[in-house]
């Protein structure tokens, strides 16, 4: 088991070049999954903006990024936010952006997972019913997609699904529902990549 950073082919990537069996990814980016690679969604979880606790008007504080792959909705959304300025912080991972906000050092727009146990310094406040949302999912090979160690990593995957997420700050708790779609006999093809260090498990 390893963490892979999600950008250019991610995690799908070391499962595509027989350095993983299964890997975690995010779903729906530009990059297509390699012909011989299948996939599956897990989750669903939005972003919120997070932000020192008690700043009045946190959309004015600087950017804090990292360079991760993104769905194709996230990156639309991005693009019409007028009050969203260039970064002018860029960070290697999410956890380094979180330290960062926590610190006072600017905002940063983040998947609800990455806020989960963020101290109470970061403010946390809601991007509205359009915020943007990443989905998290499965990839692995479609020779491998019916063995045995696949499916059971699978089931657990899908018995341990977050349904929601609940973020505590000093401005109170704040929760997050996590859509999870049903169970597919099979995973189907599809595309990976985007936001956020991801897990990439291998069963060699």
């Amino acid at each position: 088991m390893r963490i892979v950073r999600e950008v250019g082919s991610g995690t799908a990537g070391e499962v595509a070049d027989g350095r993983a069996d299964t890997a975690i990814a995010t779903l729906g980016g530009s990059v297509p999954l390699a012909p011989n690679l299948v996939a599956s969604g897990l989750f669903e979880e939005p972003f919120a903006l997070a932000h020192s606790a008690g700043h009045t008007a946190p959309r004015s504080l600087p950017l804090i990024d990292w360079a991760e792959n993104c769905g194709s909705y996230t990156r639309d959304w991005w693009a019409a936010q007028d009050w969203i300025p260039t970064a002018t912080v860029e960070a290697e991972d999410d956890g380094a952006v979180l330290s960062l906000v926590s610190g006072g050092h600017g905002m940063a727009i983040m998947p609800a997972l990455s806020l989960v146990g963020a101290p109470h310094s970061v403010g946390i406040t809601d991007l509205g019913p359009s915020r943007p949302t990443r989905r998290v999912g499965y990839v692995t090979t479609a020779e491998l997609a019916g063995s045995a160690v696949v499916r059971a990593l699978v089931r657990e995957l899908r018995a341990t699904d977050p349904r929601s997420v609940s973020v505590a700050g000093r401005e109170g708790r704040r929760s997050y529902r996590i859509n999870t779609p049903a169970p597919s006999a099979a995973p189907s093809e599809g595309t990976a990549t985007s936001p956020s260090s991801a897990l990439d498990a291998s069963s060699r």
